[in-house]
């Protein structure tokens, strides 16, 4: 063999001991098994993954599913981690499951995918989106865990949740939540704003999506991407007039690119959330996104309770409350919505929404009472001096007629 040769075989022959180890690491195989088929440096790493299907230790789903993580396998790896496998691609970057080996526990680790990886633009915003992570430390947010480069890799690492989100749920066939499952789930997310309003951060894209449901029952707020510190002047000065946000689940003020986007809007979404939970639709449905923006911008809400009639009268006063078009009528603080939501739990009537509905009934029924006195007074004061002058004067000629028409009669 040539010593070109001899190299060539040197590297596909790490190349497959590379696949062999990640296999094992994966628990796709063990080492009594990879030995029986070993790292030769004949097929390479595609080569070597035919070899162990034909050899019968894997199947054809798991081969496939190792070409796809292939660049993972042989490539570069993260030190102190080791890829397990991928649990999902999103705009920016991929998430996978990894093993952290110094504390044997696993994580989740998010990549920058395709051109992303060489843009130093999206390195920053993943590191601005860890960065506020870090800020956060509640049961119902997902934990930042370290940020950092190694080779051609930028990850964000962060706390691996076993479960599902809401949209995976709906998905595989759970079209509405009843109602105390739904509360509950919403009143975590309620907390965990208001853990993040205290410390000055507003999520933006509160949905269906980014809540992850734990085997516990825990709810789990995920993705800081869209997330901004109130007093983040630079980056609200650049973000003016931008639409930031998820079309089925946007505040009204966040259509209009409003730089002045505070906690409310996370609570007319979470509301929007709780809508689709549990109604099965969200709250508004069109034909085109422009469409749906519109609407959530100036359309009026189809109450929760005209959708599912198991749904109480308080949860729609609620809905319609977090999703006021107004945010001056919404609540205007996780914690009051929290009362009103532990309200529902209890069975009992919404204390701020009740309260806001009562409000208006008697606001209605004051302006009928004043307008009734408008009504009355709406003749101005010189229209009965006048008919009162105009009716003196015609006693008058009356009065004078008579005089004139006896002194006649006399003279007669």
């Amino acid at each position: 063999m040539t010593e070109k040769g001899e190299v060539e075989n040197t590297e596909a022959k790490i190349e497959e001991e590379k696949v062999g180890q990640g296999l094992v690491t994966r628990g796709l195989l063990t080492n009594e098994e990879i030995k029986k088929c070993p790292a030769d440096g004949t097929a390479g790493a595609e080569g070597y993954l035919k070899k162990l299907l034909a050899a019968g230790l894997l199947t054809k789903g798991q081969v496939d599913r190792a070409f796809a993580d292939l660049t993972l396998l042989v490539g570069q790896q993260i030190p102190g981690y080791v890829m397990l496998e991928k649990l999902g691609t999103g705009a920016m970057g991929v998430v996978y499951k990894a093993l952290q080996t110094r504390l044997n526990r696993q994580v989740a680790i998010k990549l920058l995918k395709g051109k992303n990886t060489s843009d130093p633009e999206f390195f920053k915003q993943l590191e601005r989106e860890a960065r506020l992570a870090a800020k956060l430390s509640h049961n119902n947010i997902v934990q930042a865990i370290d940020i950092g480069s190694a080779g051609k890799f930028h990850y964000f690492v962060m706390e691996l949740i076993d479960g599902k989100t809401i949209q995976d749920e709906m998905k595989a066939g759970k079209n509405r939540y009843e109602e105390k499952e739904a509360v509950e789930i919403i009143l975590q997310m309620a907390q965990a704003l208001e853990h993040a309003n205290k410390r000055g951060l507003v999520h933006r894209d509160i949905k269906p999506a980014n809540i992850v449901m734990t085997s516990e029952g825990i709810a789990k707020l995920a993705d800081l991407g869209m997330a901004r510190e109130n007093t983040d002047a630079a980056m609200i000065s650049k973000e003016k007039g931008m639409i930031i946000g998820t079309p089925n689940y946007i505040a009204p003020e966040q259509v209009r690119g409003q730089s002045d986007i505070d906690i409310r809007a996370d609570i007319y979404s979470l509301g929007a959330t709780l809508y689709h939970m549990v109604t099965g639709q969200p709250p508004f449905v069109g034909n085109s996104v422009m469409e749906v923006l519109k609407m959530h911008e100036k359309d009026e809400l189809v109450p929760p309770d005209h959708l599912n009639q198991k749904l109480s009268a308080g949860l729609g006063e609620v809905v319609e409350m977090m999703m006021a078009k107004d945010r001056g009528s919404r609540y205007n603080s996780p914690e009051k919505l929290i009362i009103d939501l532990e309200c529902l739990l209890n069975e009992e009537p919404p204390k701020l929404a009740r309260q806001k509905v009562s409000a208006s009934l008697a606001g209605l029924s004051d302006g009928e009472v004043e307008e009734e006195e408008i009504r009355e007074e709406e003749t101005p004061q010189w229209v009965y001096i006048t008919i009162t002058a105009l009716g003196l004067l015609l006693f008058i000629s009356l009065v004078i007629n008579v005089v004139l028409g006896l002194r006649s009669n006399n003279t007669n």
